[in-house]
């Protein structure tokens, strides 16, 4: 079945019964994205509005919808939404790649693609904490991996395949001699394989 905004497959149905349309893994993630920033700017107006209320006539008016705040690291085990990040590990890792890859699993989440983001938590955790692994050889798998699982969510036409082959064979050469890594690799690259 094909997705009702493009032409790639359709991966699930949004909405209920007879209004439900199918959508792609790319397309359905935009959907979830818009509805969680609508969600966020009505909570951040009602915060408002009672703040406001409060302010007029000196009395609360109850809770506040919570805002989020960005994490800090300062030492010990870090859950960044996602991945797991020891105390050890904060000084080797590029963030912004930790980051991007914690989006894309909230955003394969949301589209019900929970066996692909579950292993690209467990392989990005094994990666890093292999021992076997240099801090070169760690930030090279999860930019790799950074890269591919962005290109999941373009469209068919836009996806850069020849790329995406070149980082799986780096990945698979870097984690050919790493036991936990490697068998967490032969499970998410043909998952991964499926989408280009």
């Amino acid at each position: 079945m094909k997705c009702h905004q493009c032409n790639n497959n359709a991966v699930l149905q949004a909405g209920l019964g007879d209004q439900s349309i199918p959508l792609c893994l790319h397309c359905s993630a935009i959907l979830q994205q818009t509805i969680e920033k609508n969600v966020q700017l009505f909570r951040e107006e009602m915060n408002y509005s009672m703040d406001s209320i409060d302010s007029m006539f000196g009395i609360s008016g109850g809770p506040r919808y919570p805002t989020k705040r960005p994490v800090l690291v300062s030492g010990g085990t870090v859950n960044n939404n996602h991945i797991s990040i020891n105390n050890s590990q904060v000084g080797v890792l590029n963030t912004g790649n930790i980051n991007n890859l914690n989006q894309i699993i909230d955003s394969l989440y949301s589209v019900s693609q929970k066996e692909l983001a579950d292993n690209v938590k467990k392989f990005s955790e094994a990666v890093l904490k292999e021992n076997d692994l240099t801090d070169i050889q760690k930030t090279q798998v999860l930019e790799s991996l950074d890269i591919i699982t962005k290109e999941l969510f373009q469209k068919p036409e836009n996806k850069k395949k020849t790329l995406v082959d070149v980082l799986f064979g780096q990945i698979s050469a870097i984690v050919e001699f790493t036991a936990n890594s490697l068998a967490i690799w032969h499970v998410l690259h043909p998952l991964l394989k499926t989408y280009f």
